[in-house]
């Protein structure tokens, strides 16, 4: 594969194609839930999805293996024996609509249940007549366990591994929501069922943590706009000759002429759509 060539794309690995499958179940799974607060019609409705059937842009997320797509149904299915009758309540908040009324057929104003399933959010770090800085992101569950509100992030492996409790991502979730809880859901695929299969890790961040994160945060986005000001260019050394192969902006990041930089980019790269979170 060249990295360059906009024209050639890279096929996920089963890997990611069966987290992102289990991911999809999840998120319909849970939206129905909040929605009907049947689980039956919520499991069966994620069940029905067909990959196969998706919308065409999201058609490249599941190109796995039959028997591995099979495996991440029959997971799936295992996930709500596990969690059904215990799982968490999904948060919901409600949007005002325009609708229109049946009996009289005028327009109504009134509310929509919005699932706080996939939820991306904007955080304001700082606001002031010199920065903007904002932290997006999209968090996959936010609920209530015994009526403590919390986030939780879905993480499908294939073997157990235990991820770091402090890290950016859940850090900034925290920040984010402002919630003291969280938690990590794993799901592995394995080939037999055991204690390790589903495991919910819970984090708690204290209140000087978060006004600890958020400080450092600023700071680095103000080195990072100081520089980008000065025309200066972050450069990662260690990625460029990593294990996976060379980073792919190298050629960028080599070129110290900026007009050069930029002729690179519109020979060899592909303007791709800003990522929002939502």
């Amino acid at each position: 594969i060249d990295p360059y060539n906009p024209t050639e794309t890279q096929r996920p690995s089963d890997a990611i194609s069966a987290g992102l499958l289990f991911h999809t179940l999840l998120e319909i799974y849970y939206r129905e839930l909040c929605l009907t607060t049947d689980p039956s019609r919520a499991a069966q409705t994620a069940l029905d999805f067909d990959p196969d059937k998706a919308d065409v842009q999201d058609n490249h997320e599941y190109p796995i293996d039959p028997d591995m797509r099979k495996k991440v149904y029959n997971r799936f299915t295992d996930y709500l024996m596990c969690w059904g009758n215990r799982d968490y309540t999904v948060g919901h908040k409600l949007k005002s609509i325009i609708d229109v009324d049946p009996t009289t057929g005028f327009p109504i104003e009134t509310t929509q249940i919005v699932p706080l399933v996939e939820q991306g959010f904007s955080f304001p770090l700082l606001d002031t007549s010199e920065y903007l800085f904002v932290l997006e992101g999209r968090i996959d569950f936010i609920g209530t366990c015994g009526g403590q509100f919390l986030w939780m992030d879905h993480k499908t492996q294939g073997r157990k591994h235990n991820l770091y409790k402090k890290s950016i991502q859940f850090k900034n979730y925290a920040l984010a929501t402002g919630f003291d809880m969280g938690v990590i859901n794993y799901i592995r695929l394995t080939d037999k069922i055991d204690k390790e299969t589903f495991v919910r890790d819970p984090i708690s961040f204290s209140p000087h943590e978060m006004l600890a994160w958020k400080q450092e945060l600023i700071e680095k986005y103000v080195e990072w706009s100081r520089k980008i000001s000065r025309g200066e260019l972050q450069r990662n050394r260690a990625a460029c000759g990593s294990g996976f192969g060379p980073c792919q902006f190298t050629a960028i990041c080599e070129e110290y002429n900026p007009t050069m930089r930029e002729q690179i980019k519109r020979d060899k790269f592909m303007q791709r759509k800003v990522w929002k979170p939502w």
